[in-house]
């Protein structure tokens, strides 16, 4: 029986360069030779919209830290759990007030783009997490003549 395998974990600190660092993590551990393009942008945005907001709303931004953990599941499924050091509020997508408002899309694109997604609040903080099936790449076989 497969299980899941822990692709890496990172603790980042809750500053603006947050998302940015988060991204740029990913990028050494997701192989676009085992995963799709397409699936491995989409963890990318929906990473960086989660540290945005664990850093924008919660005490991780005020000196505090985030934490990126990424498994890999068989068959491709990809999970990235955030976690923050906790805030006033639960992670809920917001209704658009404004269609041109720049702010307030993050959750809204993780409920679009992910397979499932959630939260779970324990005593220290929240954790968001969100799952992708990232496709396994097919290779083009060609037999040599």
């Amino acid at each position: 029986m497969s299980r899941a395998r822990l692709l890496g974990s990172l603790d980042i600190p809750g500053t603006a360069a947050a998302p940015a660092h988060a991204r740029s993590y990913l990028r050494t551990i997701l192989d676009p030779t085992l995963h799709a393009l397409d699936a491995i942008a989409d963890v990318t945005l929906l990473t960086s919209e989660l540290v945005t907001n664990a850093v924008v709303h919660t005490a991780s931004g005020d000196g505090g830290k985030v934490t990126v953990s990424v498994m890999e599941f068989p068959g491709g499924g990809i999970l990235v759990q955030v976690a923050d050091e906790g805030g006033p509020t639960r992670p809920t997508p917001r209704a658009p007030d404004d269609e041109f408002d720049l702010h307030g899309r993050g959750l809204r694109l993780v409920d679009a783009l992910a397979a499932t997604w959630g939260h779970q609040r324990d005593g220290v903080g929240t954790t968001t997490w969100f799952m992708v099936d990232a496709g396994e790449v097919q290779v083009e076989r060609r037999d040599a003549s």
